[in-house]
């Protein structure tokens, strides 16, 4: 555009536009027939010329011609010096703009692949140095094809105030608001494709993102200045047709989704609508696209609009809230849409498309279903937390009842177990030294010196020490193996030789071995029992104990030569403790086995006690000293 020098003492302007006396147009060459001639020698035809209305569509005249055609309008003007304005609201597809033979406007390309300058509103200063008093004329050169509806759009003269107002309100309709929709449409889209990507089971997100992206490409048509990065014009519109053709089914499948159906084949068929329809208007050629374009655009625009129309009948009758507030943005959307296809059609002579604006309140609407549903699911939620808490609450309680009553239960179980390990541990002691020293007294109580019945009573209290120790110390963490059953060896050895019973101890390893003091004590009853059963019942003349402690875990071994038993031919040895026995070994998770025949009694015991390291504990050395001063 080529701007004015200043105007200098100009006379009050015309408040009114200045009308054209003729407004004609005439048929050149045919597009890319001839090349692009140079500016200069770019010349309307001299004959030819015809009376024309702006807007002018010369398909309507000349059908089928995909060329150039000229414009002069012509007009009075009493003064040279009156400031004068030109607005043109679109040509379509480029042109080149002259006042009285010099060019003041050109598009890039006036040749395929033409500029795309369909849609753009032209403001011109008209040069004061280039007005004539009198008869004055602006030549518009118009580079198009029929089916795209070529020709040129309402033109107008008048002040520069005027004109710049008028073409301020059409860049704002055509494109500001455009590139506002476009903008709109792509931040809605990417935002609802990212909610279904984080939520994939709310497909109603994916359709209507797909559908808003869909929608973008077909209403960046509207702004596009080339046909990149197609080759040509046919190119650039097979493209939107196509990108057209997969918004309708997209929004067909977002209102089946957002109307909570599905219906798989009609989706599938729909799409392979698509696809072969896109492979017709790729291989049309050029003179047929205009039929095959229409033909396509007419049925899928008729399903588009039967879709909505149907989903607004749903919504009023058996949908809820959302579904109706959606169905007034559709019906906004369908009526933007109605004169589109007509204006589409030709059957209204208007260049201005509403559809990508009004796509606007379709998004706006769907981010108000949107957001009510979102305001509707944080109610829920919080409903369902309120109850959450109170349910809390509840089982909280009920939890403190459960775990009182379990208490005192666990509080009379330990109770009860106390009282059945302290029955064992008097029955496996005291026991079985008072049963020895019984047995003695009955044979022979002439026999039993005085020291005797002293040492008797010291044996009663160094196993009543053992169970009162034992009991006191489960509180204080492990201890060795050795330490433990040494008091015990030095007893067992010294009561076995009273009776005549050779005892000999076989430890291995078990200084490394340590134990909590509760599995000590179940291991030294185990040994207690089984040696006090062959002081009572073998008749043996000697017996061999083996403990030996290593990575498989504690091996005992209690082997005497006595006159061994058979269980089931003397029920007496099943008795208590042989019962104490077994229950104790089960409580340690090992096994207890008892091979007895006439000369050889054999009590083997296995438990699985880990090996552990305890570089800390007293010296070995230490420990074996100790056992052996007990011994």
């Amino acid at each position: 555009m080529l701007a004015s020098s200043a105007w200098a003492a100009a006379p009050a302007a015309p408040a009114t536009e200045l009308p054209f006396s003729s407004v004609q147009a005439v048929r050149a060459h045919v597009l890319d027939a001839q090349p692009a001639l140079p500016i200069e020698q770019d010349q309307p035809p001299a004959t030819g010329w015809v009376d024309v209305k702006l807007p002018d569509f010369w398909a309507t005249r000349w059908p089928g011609f995909d060329g150039v055609v000229w414009y002069r309008l012509s007009w009075q003007q009493a003064r040279a010096d009156t400031p004068v304005a030109a607005l043109l609201d679109y040509l379509n597809m480029a042109g080149a703009i002259y006042l009285n033979g010099t060019l003041l406007n050109r598009d890039t390309n006036l040749a395929e692949p033409l500029t795309r300058a369909w849609n753009t509103p032209r403001y011109l200063l008209l040069p004061a140095a280039l007005l004539h008093q009198g008869t004055n004329t602006l030549l518009v050169r118009v580079s198009g094809m029929a089916m795209y509806q070529a020709g040129l759009g309402p033109t107008a003269l008048g002040p520069p105030a005027l004109m710049r107002a008028r073409f301020d309100d059409a860049r704002w309709l055509r494109l500001d608001i455009q590139l506002v929709s476009l903008a709109v449409n792509a931040t809605l889209g990417c935002f609802f494709l990212a909610m279904w990507m984080m939520r994939r089971r709310e497909t109603v997100h994916s359709w209507f993102a797909f559908s808003t992206l869909a929608w973008w490409a077909v209403g960046y048509n509207q702004i596009a200045a080339s046909t990149w990065p197609f080759g040509s014009t046919d190119g650039w519109e097979i493209a939107n047709a196509v990108a057209f053709s997969v918004y309708c089914t997209a929004h067909t499948l977002f209102i089946l989704r957002f109307c909570e159906r599905s219906w798989p084949r009609a989706e599938r068929g729909l799409w392979l609508f698509v696809a072969l329809s896109s492979v017709v208007l790729i291989c049309t050629p050029h003179q047929r696209i205009d039929d095959v374009r229409s033909l396509l655009f007419i049925a899928q625009a008729g399903q588009f609009f039967a879709v909505s129309l149907a989903f607004v009948v749903f919504a009023f009758r058996y949908g809820r809230t959302e579904h109706r507030i959606l169905a007034y943005c559709v019906l906004v959307f369908v009526a933007a849409g109605v004169h589109d296809l007509l204006a589409f059609l030709t059957v209204l002579h208007d260049n201005t498309y509403y559809t990508a604006l009004m796509s606007q309140v379709l998004v706006i609407g769907m981010a108000l279903v949107l957001g009510r549903q979102f305001v509707t699911n944080l109610r829920r939620i919080e409903g369902f937390n309120k109850d959450l808490t109170r349910g809390i609450e509840d089982a909280r309680s009920e939890l403190t009842r459960t775990l009182h009553r379990q208490h005192e239960l666990e509080i009379a179980n330990a109770r009860l177990g106390e009282r059945l390990n302290l029955a064992h541990d008097l029955h496996d002691g005291l026991g079985g030294t008072l049963v020895s020293s019984i047995v003695a007294l009955e044979r022979a109580p002439q026999e039993v010196p005085p020291q005797r019945f002293l040492s008797i009573l010291k044996e009663l209290r160094d196993d009543l020490r053992i169970i009162i120790d034992s009991a006191t110390s489960q509180h204080y963490g492990e201890t060795t193996l050795a330490d433990q059953i040494a008091p015990l060896r030095h007893r067992l050895t010294r009561l076995l030789e009273t009776r005549g019973i050779e005892c000999r101890w076989h430890p291995i390893g078990i200084e490394a071995c340590m134990l909590p003091a509760a599995k000590s004590l179940e291991i030294m009853r185990i040994l207690q029992e089984a040696l006090t059963n062959v002081f009572k019942h073998s008749r043996a003349s000697h017996v061999d104990v083996g403990v030996c402690y290593d990575k498989q875990g504690l091996r005992m071994t209690v082997h005497d030569n006595g006159t061994g038993f058979s269980a089931q031919a003397n029920p007496a040895h099943r008795g208590t403790g042989m019962q104490s026995m077994r229950a104790r070994v089960g409580r340690l998770g090992g096994t207890f086995e008892i091979q007895s025949a006439p000369g050889s009694t054999l009590i083997t015991l296995h438990l699985p006690v880990s090996r552990v390291d305890h570089s800390s504990g007293p010296p070995v050395s230490d420990r074996r000293t100790d056992i052996a001063r007990h011994s």
